[in-house]
């Protein structure tokens, strides 16, 4: 009867990971919003690349010195 029961014990430890990714299973509607916020992300990250592009040639300094304080931050702290 133990036997049984401990193999009883440890099917149900063995079969746990299964059920617990079936009931984590994203519905439709979770995964298309996570698809569109990918795409406005990469749309975000597209516009903002092509941007000294569309700029006017006095302001390209201006742009490139935005981002150049963190770069240096982040310099020191390596």
């Amino acid at each position: 009867m133990k036997k049984l029961v401990i193999l009883f014990v440890v099917a149900a430890f063995a079969a746990s990971p299964a059920v617990a990714a079936s009931k984590h299973k994203k519905s439709k509607e979770a995964i298309e919003a996570e698809e569109i916020a990918k795409q406005n992300e990469n749309t975000r990250r597209f516009v903002l690349g092509a941007l000294p592009l569309v700029l006017p040639t006095w302001s390209l300094p201006i742009y490139f010195s935005m981002n150049q304080d963190e770069k240096t931050k982040e310099k020191r702290k390596n």
